[in-house]
């Protein structure tokens, strides 16, 4: 398990603002400067423990039809991003850091494989990345609502003998399918674990600027 606390990049042009609804999956109400307007929510998962209203936001100017692009939310202390757009700058920043992955010398993004298109292909490794943001006490689940497109990505990568990189993008100590929301998905995880199919946790924190890569998480029992 690597343990360290790396600066990748920061998110700049950020400004603060306050949660107040969220109509549909992509799009949100957000009070800024006494200005109630909508802003984008790229993240398709329910969020329904974080996006709650007052929470406080942080967002930049839209280049879409709507005013604002949420990047993250706060809850307790921790800034948490609810962006997927940049999960893939985030992934292929920490590959250095990972032994699974320091070593690839030709990276590819965006590759249709079977009947999906999977993230990267490391020197011919598929390798599939997905966000966390729902945890319970210190364990990370995984996903916050079902995903057949998830569940696919992951028959995809064990039959061509890929990778899975989880971005962990709250405080936790282990990792592990959340079952309960989506069991086909638990069980398809389940199937790759018993098959050797690596799976990397990696936890990322943010600090409102800065987004860390602070090492990796252990899988817990499932």
């Amino acid at each position: 398990m690597y343990h360290s606390k790396i600066a990748l990049f920061e998110i700049p042009n950020l400004k603060k603002g306050v949660f107040l609804t969220r109509p549909n999956r992509f799009v949100s109400e957000i009070k800024h400067k006494q200005e109630v307007k909508s802003a984008h929510i790229h993240d398709p998962g329910r969020l329904t423990e974080l996006l709650i209203k007052g929470s406080e936001v942080l967002f930049t100017d839209s280049r879409g039809k709507l005013d604002y692009y949420v990047k993250a939310v706060k809850k307790g202390e921790e800034w948490i991003i609810i962006d997927t757009a940049i999960h893939s700058k985030i992934a292929s920043t920490i590959f250095p850091y990972i032994p699974a992955t320091a070593k690839a010398k030709e990276i590819r993004k965006e590759v249709k494989i079977g009947k999906s298109r999977i993230d990267f292909v490391l020197d011919g490794v598929p390798l599939e990345v997905k966000g966390v943001t729902l945890v319970n006490g210190d364990l990370a689940l995984f996903p916050d609502a079902p995903t057949e497109r998830g569940t696919r990505h992951v028959q995809e990568i064990i039959d061509n003998n890929g990778m899975l990189l989880f971005l962990v993008f709250r405080k936790a100590s282990k990792f592990k399918p959340n079952f309960e929301t989506d069991p086909k998905f638990s069980i398809k995880l389940s199937e790759a674990r018993k098959k050797k199919i690596t799976i990397i946790v990696a936890q990322i924190n943010f600090d409102g600027k800065t987004i860390y890569f602070n090492g990796t998480l252990p899988l817990a029992e499932f």
